[in-house]
């Protein structure tokens, strides 16, 4: 990590980095100003003791002409010299000759110098400052008593003139030491400061905020009961109070959507088919313990596996050449769409289904994303369960069957033995009329059993001609044991040569369960009347009760596999209606039903009439 990037990895470094800097550059600009300043002072306090001590030598050096003593004169000169504060002292005419120096060899120079000359015109004291100290020039004036040797004040009005060169080195030491303790001053100061700044930093905003960070980390990995804690009515509590709120927000949200996960995967779960989810990447995204079941595999193994090797086996996509894929189709816009495929379960067995697929959109990463849900039909199962429908519904008519015999049964043994003594008193015409009877009696059980026997038969897919108006009367014999428990009475009206292209076992089927479920619709009795007449290109179908009818929030859900509500409070596997359903659509039919609330309920069933010209062709 290079320093820059250190610098910048934290907020408070970033703060107290860029404090500092501001705190040096103001204090390097306070220093030179002050430096200045203080220079400035020096150099004025300077001059002005130049100054002093040119009226000083001035006062001397007029005493010592006045008494003629040069050499006392000379000796002060020395004296000054010899300070390390004076660097020289000249005392120049007017003429700027050098009449008088602390170093004796200057004697007799011209010192021509502009402070020299201004200081000799305005006949005042003159100062400046030099790079290497001070510079004064006193001009000497010219008085009475001096008259004698240097003539008129009027024509001789400064004698000479005084200049002192004032040393500046002390007053460079002194700069610099000054210059140094402020510097230093500034320096502790701004330490202290940068180091009080930080320690409050630290208080009051990056620990809150890095407690922040750790929030919404927390909040990240999935923690949404993380809170902070909050003190104070700063910007930071308020934030922090923010967060908390965002927080429950956010868990009260992920609370609902995980209800509502659980509800839906609840209600996918109580589906009989299997159910699915595919995405655009061919990965399940969601499917049911019917599905799982289905593959004989667990649910959550189930959810990211691709599509292809859950149900086929196959570590590719199918070929849609041999395979209809839904999510192929779905790419082309031809959803939804119904076709059969052959899954393969754990064990690698073969199963036979029917796929209804339709598209979906999900929001995932807070994006749309297409999908595809599949509602998996087992047909061998639904087979299976036609065929366990058809065994229940036997038993139930078995032991009414066996009434509708015995009577039949009875009589052909009491006939028989009348018969026999008919004969053995030589009365043969008696005995032919006793056998005549034996023989309906004979016919009518053959007809029960025969009508019995057809309604185990399991459906075939190969369509026949089916006589209806023979079936139908058949079937209904099966249940006379029923209608006479129930009390009920069967009115019956079939046109003649009605008939179908379908299968005999499976019109049974229809028209018993339906009876059936009306018996149990009348609890108190009444009269079920079973219809059949050609209507244009179709054959219609009609049973119709007097019972307690079917609820409007009701009839939609009749037709479901599972579902039922009878009225006489028997219990019931609900799977009449269904497979009812099943065979209506089997042989290219409808089914509607009206229902009206103690009224009663009508199933009208629309078959194609072979015998009507441009009839429609069974599926």
């Amino acid at each position: 990590m290079t320093a820059l990037h250190w610098f910048r990895a934290r907020l408070q470094r970033r703060m107290v980095g860029t404090l500092a800097l501001v705190l040096l550059a103001l204090s390097l600009g306070f220093l030179v100003l002050l430096s200045g300043l203080y220079r400035a002072r020096i150099s004025a306090e300077q001059e002005r003791a130049a100054m002093q001590i040119g009226t000083l030598l001035h006062a001397s050096l007029e005493n010592a002409m006045l008494k003629r003593d040069l050499p006392g004169l000379e000796a002060i000169l020395a004296d000054l010299g010899r300070d390390d504060d004076i660097r020289a002292i000249h005392i120049v005419n007017p003429e700027f000759e050098v009449r008088f120096a602390t170093d004796p060899a200057l004697t007799g120079q011209t010192l021509d110098l502009p402070l020299i000359r201004r200081a000799l015109e305005t006949r005042s004291p003159q100062a400046e400052t030099l790079p290497e100290g001070t510079r004064a020039v006193e001009p000497v004036k010219n008085r009475e008593p001096c008259q004698q040797c240097h003539g008129p004040m009027a024509d001789h009005p400064v004698n000479g003139l005084l200049v002192i060169d004032y040393a500046g080195g002390g007053l460079d030491a002194e700069a610099r030491r000054t210059g140094l303790l402020l510097a230093l001053a500034g320096l502790a100061v701004t330490l202290a400061t940068l180091a009080a700044s930080a320690m409050v930093l630290r208080r009051t905003v990056t620990a809150p905020l890095a407690k922040l960070e750790a929030g919404t980390k927390a909040l990240a990995a999935g923690e949404y009961d993380h809170r902070l804690p909050v003190a104070g009515q700063d910007e930071i509590s308020h934030l922090s109070n923010g967060f908390n709120t965002m927080a429950s927000g956010l868990q009260d949200a992920m609370n609902r959507l995980n209800t509502a996960q659980t509800t839906l995967q609840a209600v996918i779960d109580a589906i009989p088919d299997g159910i699915r989810v595919i995405g655009p990447d061919y990965r399940i995204l969601m499917a049911n313990r019917a599905y799982a079941a289905q593959v004989g595999q667990p649910l959550p193994q189930i959810i990211g596996q691709p599509c292809h090797a859950s149900s086929h086996r196959r570590a590719t996509p199918c070929p849609e050449t041999l395979i209809v894929c839904p999510l192929a189709e779905a790419s082309k816009g031809r959803l939804p769409l119904t076709c059969r495929q052959t899954h393969l379960n754990a064990a690698g067995a073969e199963q036979h289904m029917e796929i209804a697929a339709a598209p979906l959109t999900l929001l995932q990463n807070g994006q749309e994303t297409p999908c595809v849900v599949e509602a998996i039909r087992d047909l061998d199962s639904q087979a299976r369960l036609s065929q366990e429908q058809r065994l229940s519904e036997l038993g139930l008519l078995a032991a009414g069957l066996a009434h509708e015999i015995h009577n039949p049964l009875s009589s052909i043994t009491l006939l028989l033995d009348a018969a026999r003594e008919d004969l053995a008193a030589g009365d043969a015409l008696r005995a032919g009329d006793r056998l005549h009877t034996i023989g309906d009696e004979l016919h009518r059980t053959l007809t029960l059993t025969n009508s019995l026997m057809a309604l185990c038969t399991p459906p075939n897919d190969d369509p026949v001609l089916v006589e209806i108006d023979r079936v139908v009367p058949e079937a209904l014999a099966l249940l006379s044991f029923q209608a006479r428990a129930a009390k009920t009475n069967v009115v019956l009206n079939i046109t003649p040569g009605l008939r179908f292209v379908g299968s005999d076992g499976d019109l049974r089927m229809l028209v018993t369960n339906l009876v059936l479920n009306a018996f149990h619709a009348m609890p108190q009795g009444g009269t079920v009347r079973v219809s059949g007449q050609p209507q244009g290109p179709d054959v219609v179908l009609t049973i119709a009760d007097a019972g307690i009818g079917i609820s409007p929030a009701d009839l939609s859900r009749i037709f479901l596999p599972f579902w039922t509500r009878r009225a006489d409070g028997t219990p019931g596997r609900g799977l009449g209606l269904s497979i009812v359903q099943a065979v209506v659509s089997r042989w290219n039919g409808k089914i509607d039903v009206e229902s009206s609330l103690g009224i009663g309920t009508t199933f009208t069933i629309r078959l194609p009439n072979p015998d009507a010209p441009n009839t429609r062709s069974p599926a």
